[in-house]
């Protein structure tokens, strides 16, 4: 796991500091896993959050568009905030993103003018994949073709005959099965994170 890095910059003559911080210690996720940001300030203000993702796109996450971003001193804020309707996932590009924040107790600051911002501060995490699954399939008769499908993409992948073990990341397939002379069979299966499953499937003639 790579260090955990926190910068702040502050300025004294306002006396506004800057906590954010994320709900796992280690600051380490796997894809899709939910993750919940806290931050807090020193004396009321406006703040602004932004997730930098791996890519180094910049996504403000607070305030939400319309909200103005007053915020109490000495409060613990999480995001996302109870009345929203969303998690937030961690996504499938492995690397560093970071949680930025920058606060300003006279007007709303912008990630893209830190200048008269007070205080920003940065919390890193690290985006690791999940451990993969795998999948044993078996047919009867022998060399039935494998097509596997993702559910969430539905994208659909020609695998080989079986008997076949195949490695998949974690999430919902379709198990396709087809052989000249005989039905075509699917199979809907849930792999989770070092799984390790058999599909035997017995063939009818069609």
């Amino acid at each position: 796991m790579l260090p955990l890095l926190l910068l702040a910059l502050v300025d004294p003559a306002i006396g506004l500091n800057v906590d954010i911080r994320v709900d796992r210690e280690e600051a380490a996720y796997e894809f899709g896993e939910r993750i919940e940001i806290l931050f807090e300030v020193s004396r009321d203000c406006y703040a602004a959050v932004y997730d930098i993702e791996p890519g180094g796109r910049a996504v403000r996450l607070f305030p939400r568009e319309g909200n103005e971003g007053w915020v109490k001193a000495n409060q613990t804020y999480r995001l996302p905030e109870s009345n929203s309707e969303v998690d937030y996932v961690v996504g499938e590009t492995e690397g560093e993103e970071s949680f930025v924040i920058v606060a300003n107790p006279e007007f709303l600051p912008d990630l893209e003018d830190t200048s008269g911002a007070a205080v920003w501060e940065v919390e890193q995490i690290t985006v690791e994949p999940p451990e993969p699954a795998y999948l044993r399939i078996i047919t009867t008769p022998s060399r039935g073709r494998i097509y596997i499908t993702e559910v969430e993409t539905e994208e659909t992948e020609y695998i080989g005959k079986a008997p076949r073990t195949i490695v998949l990341k974690p999430g919902e397939y379709i198990v396709t099965i087809k052989r000249v002379g005989y039905c075509t069979m699917d199979r809907r299966i849930v792999l989770e994170p070092g799984d390790r499953r058999r599909v035997f499937v017995r063939l009818l003639e069609d």
